[in-house]
């Protein structure tokens, strides 16, 4: 059977970008890769390295790799943007996050250079969200992986707790490096090698005295409830932004608590 592809009415660009933060207003663009698909099937490729022009901050570092002492001599996006907007020219988008992420980061970075680029009439695909609703995610998803049955009674409490301890044991069984003690893993899921205990899954809070302070970011070691008393702002964002549900979930709680006051 002939394998299916991508059936294109015109070219199409995959994206990616890496920055110095999550906010397109306060950080910048450090690296960035398109590939173009023509729909002759030619592809054109573009890389470059730039200048953000602020400091690229530790936690980013440890993200991408990517130093000041890397980005220094490199080109800055107003320099480059020209160019990248003529290959961006009549094309659709696709990208992993594209829509929460890049795009919103290509969007400021171009306004500031002064080089005009529009979504308008653009299709965008992101590649995310595809994953997310073709691939489940749920309990009966981990089931079906782990231990290679079908979870016919999901939804019901007594069998859902069975099957998530099925689930466990599965990947206990599956991955060599993971603790089989509930000291171990309860430490794998919550700590990091530095012994902060973290809240969530996306790791942006650790809890200290009992409170959720900020693990990252730009108010790193700010508690929660004071960032949300005195820059919603930044919740805001990040309520909109590509976080895990357990993060959005406290943030979330922390806006209510100050709104109620």
């Amino acid at each position: 059977m002939a394998k299916r592809k991508l059936a294109l009415s015109r070219p199409i660009a995959f994206i990616d970008l890496e920055t110095t933060g999550f906010s397109p207003v306060s950080a910048r663009i450090v690296e960035i890769g398109v590939l173009k698909i023509m729909l002759d099937g030619r592809k054109h490729q573009y890389y470059a390295t730039l200048d953000p022009q602020v400091g690229i901050p530790p936690e980013a570092t440890e993200v991408h790799g990517i130093t000041n002492d890397k980005v220094s001599g490199k080109p800055n996006f107003k320099e480059v943007a020209p160019r990248l907007a003529k290959l961006l020219t009549d094309c659709d988008f696709a990208g992993f996050n594209i829509i929460s992420f890049d795009l919103p980061f290509l969007h400021e970075e171009f306004r500031r250079a002064g080089v005009p680029f529009s979504l308008e009439n653009r299709r965008i695909v992101d590649v995310k969200n595809v994953y997310h609703l073709k691939e489940r995610r749920d309990l009966s998803a981990a089931y079906r992986f782990y231990c290679g049955a079908d979870h016919e009674k999901a939804h019901s409490a007594f069998e859902d707790a069975r099957v998530c301890w099925k689930v466990l044991e599965g990947r206990i069984d599956r991955y060599d490096d993971l603790p089989d003690t509930i000291d171990g893993l309860c430490d794998f899921c919550t700590k990091d090698n530095k012994g902060r205990r973290f809240l969530d899954s996306g790791r942006w809070f650790e809890a200290k005295n009992s409170k959720p302070h900020f693990a990252k970011g730009k108010y790193s070691g700010k508690a929660l409830e004071e960032v949300a008393r005195t820059e919603p702002d930044y919740l805001d964002w990040m309520l909109g932004a590509d976080i895990p549900e357990d993060t959005a979930l406290l943030v979330a709680r922390a806006m209510r608590v100050m709104e109620g006051q």
